[in-house]
């Protein structure tokens, strides 16, 4: 199940937190407690989770810079356009941990966020997530979108973001359907 309760949590803290101004180039960190609906039965936090958490540590990202209430306010959505991960350690349960969030590119469509978890000054996963703003008929253009909330931000993209991106644009393979099985 989804951590609704850290969502509303994340809201509260940043409805009443004293407002500082953010800067969108700023490496984010958003501290949490792995709990007991996070782990498996090994036990450590579950792999699908740490995406969970990668998402938590983007709203917290979003309600800092305003962008959770621009979205709502014009009825857009929030996506996800794809994302690589690469585990290294078992993130254990109840001990503090990290989510370190870095923008690190913008196109004409969507943000790439590297993102990773630290326990114990030890990096334990790492992901780059491609994600952007959905409007009916398409997607928000990121520039336009970071100028409403205040941020001159032109497009970029590190040298490596630009290779996954290519990569995933045009050279991994799409599967194609199964034959054998209908829709009903």
């Amino acid at each position: 199940m989804y951590p609704y309760h850290r969502l509303v949590k994340m809201f509260v803290v940043n409805t009443f937190k004293k407002k500082k101004e953010e800067k969108i180039d700023d490496e984010f960190i958003w501290k949490f407690r792995p709990g007991f609906g996070d782990i498996d039965l090994y036990p450590e936090v579950n792999n699908g989770r740490h995406f969970v958490l990668f998402d938590l540590a983007r709203y917290d990202l979003a309600f800092r810079i305003k962008l959770v209430k621009y979205v709502t306010k014009n009825k857009y959505a929030f996506v996800i356009g794809g994302s690589t991960i690469r585990y290294r350690k078992r993130l254990s349960p109840l001990k503090r941990a990290i989510v370190r969030t870095k923008l690190v590119g913008v196109d004409s469509k969507f943000f790439y966020f590297q993102q990773s978890t630290e326990q114990k000054g030890e990096v334990k996963s790492s992901a780059l997530i491609r994600a952007g703003i959905r409007k009916k008929g398409g997607t928000v253009e990121p520039e336009k979108l970071m100028h409403d909330l205040g941020y001159d931000i032109d497009p970029f993209m590190q040298e490596w973001v630009r290779n996954w991106a290519n990569w995933d644009d045009n050279s991994r393979p799409w599967p194609e359907p199964c034959s054998s099985q209908t829709d009903e």
